[in-house]
């Protein structure tokens, strides 16, 4: 009965911390080996680019990161892919355009005082 509380203690640890870490991994896996040629995606390092090609021999991926500029990088490098968000219509003004613009405008009127008073 004395052991009971660690017992208790040592199941909460793994189900809290450690089974969604295994979670975590293995989805992370998945999406290293599942990479396509065109898919946009995320290194580790925070570069942006997309798979130009997918080399099954040596686990490696070469990723265009801009025009005419290929890296070569391992596959666990790749934190994640990129979902590219739907694009707006061009009418369309988001909040925080629309937050900029108001906020600029009430600085345009703001009067300063820069004489010197002793």
């Amino acid at each position: 009965m004395e052991f009971l509380p660690f017992i208790v203690i040592i199941v909460l640890f793994y189900f809290l911390l450690i089974r969604p870490q295994q979670k975590r991994a293995k989805q992370a896996r998945e999406l290293q080996l599942n990479l396509q040629p065109g898919d946009r995606v995320m290194l580790t390092a925070g570069l942006f680019g997309t798979v130009a090609e997918v080399e099954e021999s040596t686990a490696n991926i070469k990723v265009e990161i801009a025009d005419g500029v290929v890296i070569q990088v391992v596959r666990q490098a790749v934190a994640q892919k990129v979902v590219e968000a739907p694009a707006e219509e061009a009418g369309e003004e988001t909040e925080v355009e629309a937050a900029a613009d108001d906020t600029s405008a009430d600085a345009d009127n703001v009067i300063v005082d820069l004489d010197k008073k002793d």
